[in-house]
């Protein structure tokens, strides 16, 4: 097997977690691939260096090395070179990793075959010619004024309401545990597909996350009392999309899934229970 190692470099440790990672994958005798552009960094005669775009064609799954942040980076590559992501954390929360920095030694249980494929939705947006898709969220939200904004909302066609405020988060069941929970919005399960709608600041006392079947396409058509300010469109974060006010924005499940490595005893409530502290008071 050949697995392709994508660090982020700022994060602590980062440089021993992947020679750590290495190591193992060559005593399990799989080929280790990296960027051309980690040449210098990692200077070992077993590592095969190629471009980006060739080592990803060539290889059978990808290790991400970094916090929540770097796989999501990681997870655009992956979901087009349709490759699994193993995630080893060596941020802070670490939610989307499958293990932590001392637990590289788990790497054999891939050359055993002794792992499952954990499938995640996505979901998409478009507006007019701009397109973008989410492992985590689809934020809509008021550009770079404080007014907040109606937020006119459709489903298959039919109205439903409108939300006045600074936008809305469109979650999917990964997604649940990032920015959505920190708008009140539930914890899903991620073996259950649904798009979660949380309202963002909202105008109202009684303004709640609704869960949507993934089949549904929502559609959003943003009024302001200023015609000449922008709503910003972002995916995982990422540099907002300007979209000019009145323009439809379109949400929707993906065609497209991307798949984490899982071990046994590593799921998601085992994640919710180490990463999220229900487990007890974690000192």
């Amino acid at each position: 097997m050949k697995g392709y190692i994508i660090p982020n470099l700022e994060k602590p440790n980062s440089r021993e977690c992947v020679i750590a990672a290495m190591n193992i994958m060559k005593k399990c005798g799989m080929a280790v691939m990296m960027s051309d552009t980690m040449r210098e960094e990692f200077p070992f005669h077993h590592i095969t260096f190629q471009p980006k775009e060739q080592g990803l064609r060539d290889s059978d799954f990808v290790i991400a090395i970094g916090g929540d942040g770097t796989i999501l980076h990681v997870a655009r590559d992956a979901v087009l070179y349709n490759l699994p992501v193993l995630g080893i954390n060596a941020g802070r929360v670490g939610f989307l990793a499958t293990i932590e920095m001392e637990e590289t030694h788990l790497i054999e249980k891939i050359a055993l075959g002794n792992y499952k494929i954990d499938e995640r939705m996505l979901i998409e947006a478009r507006a007019g010619k701009e397109t973008c898709w989410a492992v985590n969220e689809i934020v809509l939200t008021r550009g770079e004024y404080s007014r907040i904004v109606d937020i006119d909302i459709l489903c298959d066609g039919n109205p439903l309401y409108t939300v006045r405020g600074d936008g809305v988060i469109l979650s999917t069941p990964t997604g649940s545990t990032a920015y959505a929970m920190s708008a009140g919005g539930p914890v899903v399960d991620p073996a259950i597909s649904s798009i979660g709608l949380s309202p963002i600041c909202p105008y109202s006392l009684f303004s709640r996350t609704i869960l949507f079947a993934p089949e549904r396409k929502l559609t959003f058509q943003v009024h302001s009392a200023d015609r000449n300010s922008d709503l910003l469109l972002s995916a995982d974060g990422n540099l907002g999309i300007k979209i000019p006010m009145g323009q439809e924005i379109q949400v929707e499940r993906s065609r497209h899934t991307l798949q984490l490595i899982r071990f046994e005893g590593k799921g998601f409530y085992e994640a919710l229970n180490q990463k999220v502290m229900w487990g007890g008071s974690h000192k």
